[in-house]
């Protein structure tokens, strides 16, 4: 991959490629070599035209729901909101899903902290944050649905 600036849409897309699994899967979701992949994250100069294309976007994004987060996270902040996926179906997760989704969004958030005094995006801290919040009230949520007699025996000595 390139070096790409922070919050350009070439970064976006970059980062959209990585949900999908890293840019040789997303060329093969694509039908389109790896190179062309690399080669529209890189800023346009002088009057070529640039960038992947809306219709390989949306391709991708149908193809892969983490690239589609992804594209949908940078238009919405683009609005002035937040993009908040709903789960199309009620059931909980499990415990181990939300303990490894807040672990998860607990170090981005650390990061995007941590990098703040050296340059780092206020925006993608605050979105790091937000993410942390939002998996902690889908954690909450699930817990509220527990039946009250879940009891976890004890298994020997600790």
């Amino acid at each position: 991959m390139r070096n790409t600036p922070k919050e350009t849409i070439q970064s976006v897309v970059e980062r959209a490629y990585e949900a999908a699994g890293g840019i040789q899967s997303a060329a093969a979701d694509l039908g389109l070599a790896q190179s062309t992949l690399s080669e529209h994250t890189e800023i346009p100069k002088g009057k070529r035209a640039g960038g992947l294309g809306i219709n390989y976007v949306d391709t991708l994004a149908r193809i892969n729901s983490g690239s589609a987060a992804v594209l949908a996270e940078h238009f919405a902040a683009l609005a002035g909101g937040t993009f908040h996926a709903i789960r199309s179906d009620d059931e909980p997760r499990e415990t181990w899903e939300h303990v490894a989704a807040l672990v998860k969004e607990a170090a981005e958030g650390v990061s995007a902290l941590n990098l703040l005094p050296h340059g780092g995006s206020r925006q993608n801290a605050r979105q790091e944050l937000v993410d942390i919040v939002r998996a902690a009230e889908a954690a909450i949520r699930d817990i509220d649905l527990l039946p009250d007699a879940t009891v976890i025996p004890h298994r020997g000595r600790i």
